[in-house]
């Protein structure tokens, strides 16, 4: 499946806010069978600095709910040590081994969990899961951000509180829309009939409305005011 249109899949299957046991067996079955996964877990970073499990597949134990202190997650390993040695341009961060793959979720540049994932052998060619593995944060991160936004405390939540503040044109809500559904430019320069340029060009001004630098953090606070 090409990558724009898995990306919308995740989407279209996140924004549906299912429970968490299934976009964890999503993720390992739909999303990144290809590459034989035998264990993935999602975890959240409390602002606390605290750790828990929200859902996991795969494995006899469960982890789900467990709580674990700073010093204690990161300590896990390989989890604390390729999530605290990832660099946020990187899509995805692997064990020596290449048999263990961190991918750190983030909303409004802020850290918020991550989702780990343990395949049965090695992956020799790692970039091929590069380009997927980053598709998966972003839809991941999405789903908590709309799933858990009080719990997640993320950003400053009272400058977002007044919608009247935040006027968006009739063109620019139907752009908010192609953008929370994933779509790429062209695909939203077709669907409304405007020239890519101009798509791009009120995209940056829909960013400069909501106060955001992304179309993730776009479609949160999009949904947030009830623009979509």
């Amino acid at each position: 499946m090409p990558t724009d249109a898995l990306l919308r899949r995740m989407y279209e299957d996140f924004s549906a806010l299912p429970p968490l046991e299934n976009v964890a067996r999503s993720v390992a079955l739909d999303y990144l069978a290809p590459y034989n996964p035998v264990h993935a877990m999602i975890w959240h970073l409390r602002k606390n600095g605290t750790c828990v499990c929200l859902a996991q597949y795969g494995e006899t134990e469960s982890y789900v709910g467990r709580v674990y202190s700073a010093t204690e997650w990161r300590a896990l390993e390989p989890v604390g040590s390729l999530a605290l040695n990832a660099k946020k341009e990187d899509a995805a961060t692997w064990s020596a081994d290449r048999e263990f793959v961190v991918i750190n979720l983030y909303s409004q540049n802020v850290l918020i969990g991550f989702l780990t994932v343990r395949f049965a052998k090695a992956l020799n060619d790692t970039q091929k899961l590069k380009l997927d593995s980053g598709d998966c944060g972003r839809a991941l991160s999405l789903y908590l951000a709309l799933r858990f936004l009080e719990k997640l405390e993320i950003g400053n939540e009272s400058p977002m509180e007044k919608q009247e503040d935040r006027n968006l044109s009739q063109r620019q809500l139907a752009i908010l829309q192609g953008l929370s559904e994933a779509k790429t430019n062209h695909q939203i320069s077709k669907d409304l009939g405007y020239s890519v340029s101009t798509i791009r060009h009120e995209t940056m001004r829909i960013y400069e409305i909501l106060e955001v630098s992304d179309r993730v953090e776009a479609a949160i606070v999009g949904r947030r005011l009830k623009f979509i």
